[in-house]
C-alpha cells in the first residue's frame, strides 16, 4: 500500500498520532475518577490532543455521558494549552444493564447529543461520530438527520465508526465524513483487507484506529506474534511498541487509539512514535502479514458514478435481448420468484444465495465471472434491503459496462406474512413451531421464520436512481383471487374476552378455575343466529413456559365450552413462546387466522375478531378482518 495519502485531508485531527480512548476508563473494571484524570493528565502532557469517548462509555443506560463528564473534568484540572485538545465522542449505543445494544433511531440520537452536549458544556460538539450501524433501523434515515443537525448547527464535524466501504459512499451523501474509526491491527486487518483504509486514503480521510493492540483481552499475544518478535528486536523495542509503529509507518492518515488504566501503560506507547521502519524491515513484514486490500473489495474505492456511455433503461420494459443485470428485491414472501420466471424464461442467467449457498457478497465474485465470460444478462432475486447490500451488485454490472435495472415488489409485510403461512399450510398442512421453522429454514429458505421478514422491514430503504441503477420499477402488489368463499366467522380471544378465573389469575390452569363472564352468552347467541360461526384464538405462552401442560390447557378450553353452552366449531391456540415470536401462529401475526379462514371457507368480508389487547387488534389488521374491542362487543 502507498505510504502517502492521493488527496489532502479535508480534516485534520490533531497531533501527534496517537490519541487516547477513554472507554477503560470509564466502563467496566474501571478506575477510580482520580486516577483516570491522572492517566489522561499524564497523555496531556506527553503531548497527545485528541481524546475520544462516547456517551455510552459508562457501566449502564444509568449511567451515561461519564466518559464525556470525565474528559471535561481532566481538562478542567489541566494546566496545559486546553484550546489544542480536541474531545471526539460518539452516540449510537444503548446500555441497558451494561449490554452494548445499537440504536440509530434519530429520536435516540438527537437525545443523547443533547446530553453530550450538557455534559460538555457547550453549544456544539466538534467532532461527532456514529457509533455503528443499527441493523434494526435505516441506515439512511441515520445519516439523514445527522446531516440535518450539522446543518442545524449542533455538529461540527461528522465521522463514522465500524464501518465499510459502500457505507462511507452512503455517508458522503449526506455530509463530508471527518474522520472513520475502525479496528485496526497487525493481528486484526480485516478492514484493510476491505479497503476501508484504502478508500480513506484516497478521499484524505483520517483512520482512527482502535483496537491497536489487538484489544485488552488479546495484547499479550503480541508477545508470541511472528511478525512483530522479529521487528522488535529490529527497532529494539517491545512487540506492542512494534505494533504501533507498524500502523504509524502504513499511512500518515493513520492515528492509533490507545486505551490504558495507567500512566506507565501511556508513556510506553507514545515511545512507538520515535520508531522508523527500514526499508528491510518492511519487506519483512510485508512478508509475513499484509494490509493489502482484496481485489474485489478494491473495486469499490471508485466513486459511485454510473460510468459513461452506459445503456439507457427504459422503464417497465419487458424482459428482452440486450445486456441488463436485473435485480428483483422485496421482503421474503413478496413474490419474487414469479418475477424471475419472466427474466429466466427469456435466457436470463438467474443468481440467487438460497439456491447457491454463502452470502450476498459471494454473489458479487459470481456476477462479475459471468458478466467477464459473456452473459450479460442476469437477474438476481435476494431480498437486498439497504443501499449497502445493493451496492456491490450495482458496481460489478457498471465495471463492465452494464446497465442495472431495479424491479421494487412493494409487498406489503401483512401479506409477506400471509404468503409464508399458506406455503407452511400448504406443504405441511398445519402451523409450524419456532424450533420446526428454524430447522427447515436452513434447507428451505422459502419458510423464513418470522424474526425474518421482520428485520428486513425494519432496516428497509427504498432504492433510488442515485443508487446508480438505469430504471426503478415499483410493483405493487396484488393478490390473485381464490375460490369463493362466504362462511362468516366471529374469532374470539378468550381469556378476559369469553372468560375469566375465579382464583384472580389471568389464565386458569385447572378446569375449576374457569369462570364465565357475565353476558357472553346471549351475545354470542345472536351472532349465531345471523349465522356465525364461533372460533376461540389464543395465546397460550404458559405451555412453553412450563407454567401449565397442553392437556390442561384444552381441559380448560373444553370447561369454557360447557359454560358457555354454544357451539364453538374449532378451537386453535398457540403454546409458543411469548417472547421473541418465533412462530406465525402467535398473535399478532396471522397464522391461526389464515389456518381457519381456509379450513372453514371464511369470507374476509365476513370476519370479525373480538378481543381485549393491542395485539388482538393488530391480529385482525393484519387478517384484514374487522376488530371489536371487547367492552364494545359485550357492553354495547
Amino acid at each position: 500500500m502507498p505510504s502517502s495519502s492521493t488527496s489532502p485531508a479535508r480534516f485534520r485531527l490533531p497531533g501527534p498520532r496517537l490519541a487516547l480512548g477513554l472507554l477503560r476508563l470509564s466502563t467496566e473494571a474501571r478506575p477510580s475518577e482520580e486516577v483516570a484524570i491522572s492517566v489522561i493528565h499524564t497523555a496531556l502532557d506527553a503531548g497527545i490532543r485528541l481524546l475520544d469517548t462516547a456517551d455510552s462509555y459508562g457501566l449502564s443506560d444509568a449511567d451515561f455521558h461519564y466518559g464525556e463528564v470525565l474528559a471535561r473534568k481532566a481538562l478542567s484540572t489541566w494546566s496545559g494549552p486546553r484550546e489544542e485538545v480536541l474531545v471526539a465522542t460518539k452516540a449510537g449505543f444503548s446500555r441497558p444493564k451494561g449490554k452494548w445494544v445499537p440504536n440509530g433511531r434519530p429520536e435516540h440520537l438527537r437525545k443523547s447529543i443533547e446530553g453530550s452536549l450538557r455534559a460538555f458544556g457547550v453549544e456544539r460538539l466538534p467532532l461527532f461520530l456514529l457509533h455503528g450501524n443499527d441493523p434494526k433501523f435505516p441506515f439512511e434515515e441515520t445519516l439523514a438527520a445527522l446531516g440535518e443537525w450539522q446543518r442545524a448547527g449542533l455538529l461540527q464535524h461528522i465521522g463514522l465508526c465500524n464501518v465499510s466501504v459502500p457505507e462511507i459512499w452512503q455517508a458522503e451523501r449526506h455530509f463530508s465524513v471527518a474522520v472513520v474509526q475502525n479496528e485496526l491491527s497487525v493481528m486484526d486487518r480485516s478492514w484493510a483487507k476491505e479497503a476501508v483504509l484504502e478508500l480513506t486514503r484516497r478521499l484524505g480521510i483520517p483512520f482512527l484506529a482502535h483496537r491497536p493492540l489487538g484489544g485488552h483481552a488479546k495484547t499479550a499475544n503480541l508477545l508470541k506474534n511472528r511478525a512483530m518478535k522479529p521487528l522488535a528486536a529490529a527497532l529494539h523495542c517491545t512487540p506492542h511498541q512494534a505494533a504501533l509503529a507498524a500502523l504509524l509507518d502504513l499511512d500518515p492518515g493513520i492515528v492509533p487509539l490507545i486505551g490504558a488504566t495507567r500512566c506507565e501503560s501511556v508513556l510506553s506507547s507514545l515511545k512507538a512514535l520515535d520508531l522508523r521502519l527500514s526499508a528491510a524491515d518492511r519487506a519483512a513484514l510485508h512478508e509475513r502479514i499484509s494490509f493489502e486490500p482484496a481485489p474485489d473489495a478494491l473495486a469499490l474505492t471508485e466513486p459511485p458514478e454510473p460510468p459513461p456511455g452506459l445503456r439507457p433503461l427504459a422503464p417497465n420494459e419487458e424482459p428482452g435481448d440486450l445486456p441488463e443485470v436485473v435485480i428483483v428485491l422485496g421482503v421474503q414472501g413478496a413474490g419474487k420468484s414469479a418475477q424471475v420466471a419472466r427474466y429466466t424464461d427469456r435466457g436470463y442467467a438467474r443468481l440467487n444465495r438460497d439456491l447457491l449457498g454463502g452470502s450476498l457478497d459471494d454473489l458479487v465474485p459470481r456476477l462479475h465471472e459471468m458478466l467477464g465470460a459473456g452473459q450479460n444478462r442476469v437477474v438476481l432475486d435476494n431480498t437486498y434491503p439497504t443501499r449497502v447490500s445493493r451496492f456491490p451488485v450495482i458496481r460489478a454490472a457498471h465495471a463492465h459496462g452494464v446497465p442495472v435495472r431495479c424491479r421494487h415488489l412493494d409487498t406489503p409485510i401483512a401479506e409477506a406474512f400471509e404468503n409464508v403461512v399458506r406455503r407452511v399450510l400448504e406443504r405441511y398442512g398445519r402451523l409450524l413451531g419456532p424450533e420446526e421453522l428454524k430447522e427447515l429454514s436452513k434447507t428451505d429458505p422459502n419458510l423464513p421464520p418470522p424474526a425474518a421478514l421482520s428485520r428486513w422491514a425494519a432496516c428497509f430503504e427504498r432504492p433510488q436512481l442515485d443508487e446508480g441503477f438505469g430504471a426503478v420499477e415499483v410493483v405493487p402488489f396484488v393478490r390473485r383471487p381464490g375460490p369463493p368463499r362466504h362462511g362468516k366467522g366471529l374469532l374470539l380471544d378468550v381469556d378476559g374476552t369469553i372468560r375469566q378465573t375465579v382464583s384472580g389469575e389471568i389464565y386458569p390452569r385447572d378446569p375449576a378455575d374457569v369462570a364465565l363472564l357475565p353476558g357472553r352468552r346471549e351475545v354470542l347467541q345472536r351472532w349465531l343466529d345471523d349465522g356465525y360461526q364461533l372460533f376461540f384464538v389464543s395465546n397460550q405462552s404458559g405451555v412453553a413456559s412450563g407454567n401449565v401442560t397442553a392437556e390442561a390447557v384444552e381441559a380448560c378450553f373444553a370447561r369454557t365450552v360447557e359454560l358457555l353452552g354454544l357451539p364453538v366449531t374449532e378451537i386453535a391456540y398457540c403454546p409458543h413462546p411469548a417472547f421473541p415470536a418465533g412462530c406465525f401462529c402467535r398473535k399478532p401475526l396471522p397464522g391461526m387466522g389464515i389456518f381457519l379462514s381456509d379450513r372453514h371457507g371464511l369470507a374476509r368480508e365476513h370476519l370479525v375478531m373480538v378481543g381485549d389487547m393491542a395485539s388482538d387488534q393488530q391480529f385482525a389488521e393484519s387478517l384484514g378482518a374487522r376488530f371489536v374491542h371487547t367492552n364494545d362487543f359485550f357492553g354495547g
